[in-house]
């Protein structure tokens, strides 16, 4: 059974890269836009050991691996917000929101794809969509469920640049500290013993504002340019032997420098499924497939339970894939507190918001909408760990 978890930060999170950072490394400590996956895991296992059995003498260590942890994605006024997907562009020229999608190769057309990828179509826009090109303006990072709802259960290929409003939510803003290491005999800074860190402010959220000027924007409250969030967490637990979850209400560190968070079990599940997914999904043989967190997958970006080239079959659904609107990879790594101890070898990631289009061949497309925010990467420990959550549409 799956429990939902609210999470308050008291303080700006550290959300760190993987690049070194310590004495004779590097003394700025480079963050993410977003805290991993993995880093929710592990310390909400930590954190469900520490408020019950209190250590991790015998087999805890292997028991609390089983447990499934899933986000953390912000909520704002009981709305639970996704990641912006890749296949949304916004096009400067003619203010119009565009949407790309594969498009078959007409004759005398090319693309450089690898030959073990033959039968994938480029994702671009059509020449009724854009006649010549433009530079992308930037999309809002958060969207609400019910608008990206929206844009996954219709097949229009352009919409008004007033489709976005102050519902969608911006990047969280970067707080950058300066700190110093003190000479203890002299009791001030040391020479040369200066570092920064950044953290993710993610308590608030930025406001996205389409109309207007810079200084009419600044000139609204901060109550009207920022939304007041908390984040949110899915943990499922198999073991019997954790029911304290259920009443759950500590703090407990989330990310570097140890800032900590809240946690407690959530008042309502915001995690369910839309209906207009469920009813959009069972009358169609195309769909999409948006990743809500980065996902881990053995061939890199391309999905292991594909196995036969560009066919696989997933949930009882044979599918072949299409095309891909994906970003730029993304590095994960870490330190393993486990035997044997020691750094986690880096992998890549694909990032979230990442958009693979499917076409069902044999079974019913209905049953996907089971999978709504269910990890779909191909390690067992990936899945429980968080990564590769989705959400689909129709294309």
């Amino acid at each position: 059974m799956s429990t939902i978890l609210q999470l308050t930060p008291h303080d700006p999170l550290i959300a760190r890269d993987g690049r070194p950072f310590g004495a004779g490394q590097g003394n700025r400590m480079r963050g993410l836009p977003w805290p991993l996956p993995s880093v929710v895991a592990g310390s909400f296992r930590t954190a469900l050991v520490k408020a019950g059995m209190g250590d991790f003498s015998g087999d805890m260590p292997q028991r609390v691996m089983q447990i499934a942890v899933a986000g953390v994605l912000p909520t704002a006024g009981a709305k639970l917000y996704l990641p912006a997907p890749n296949d949304c562009v916004w096009d400067e020229k003619t203010d119009q929101i565009q949407r790309v999608r594969p498009i078959e190769l007409q004759k005398d057309e090319g693309v450089d794809f690898p030959k073990e990828v033959e039968g994938l179509w480029p994702i671009r826009l059509t020449e009724k969509q854009a006649k010549e090109d433009f530079k992308a303006k930037s999309i809002p990072a958060w969207w609400p469920v019910e608008r990206l709802t929206d844009w996954l259960t219709t097949k229009e290929t352009s919409l008004s640049s007033n489709w976005f409003d102050n519902s969608f939510l911006g990047h969280p803003i970067q707080e950058i500290r300066d700190h110093v290491c003190l000479d203890p005999d002299r009791g001030a800074a040391a020479e040369g013993q200066i570092f920064a860190t950044a953290g993710l402010n993610v308590t608030h959220l930025p406001r996205f504002y389409i109309n207007g000027s810079e200084e009419e924007k600044q000139s609204k409250t901060c109550k009207n340019r920022v939304a007041e969030i908390t984040l949110t967490a899915r943990v499922t637990i198999p073991d019997t032997g954790f029911d304290h979850v259920n009443t759950l209400d500590i703090w407990h560190p989330l990310g570097g420098e140890r800032r900590m968070v809240h946690w407690k079990k959530a008042d309502s599940d915001l995690w369910a499924c839309p209906e207009g997914i469920n009813s959009a999904i069972r009358s169609t043989t195309e769909v999409r497939m948006v990743l809500a967190t980065p996902a881990i997958f053995a061939k890199g970006w391309k999905p292991g339970w594909l196995t036969n080239g560009l066919q696989g079959e997933l949930h009882g659904v044979k599918l072949r894939l299409v095309g891909v609107s994906n970003g730029r990879w993304k590095a994960v790594s870490g330190w393993s507190l486990a035997p044997p101890r020691g750094p986690k070898p880096i992998r890549r990631m694909v990032p979230a918001g990442s958009v693979y289009f499917f076409k069902c061949e044999k079974g019913a497309a209905a049953k996907l909408a089971d999978l709504w925010l269910q990890p779909v990467s191909d390690d067992e420990q990936d899945r429980r760990d968080g990564f590769g959550l989705a959400v689909w549409g129709i294309w």
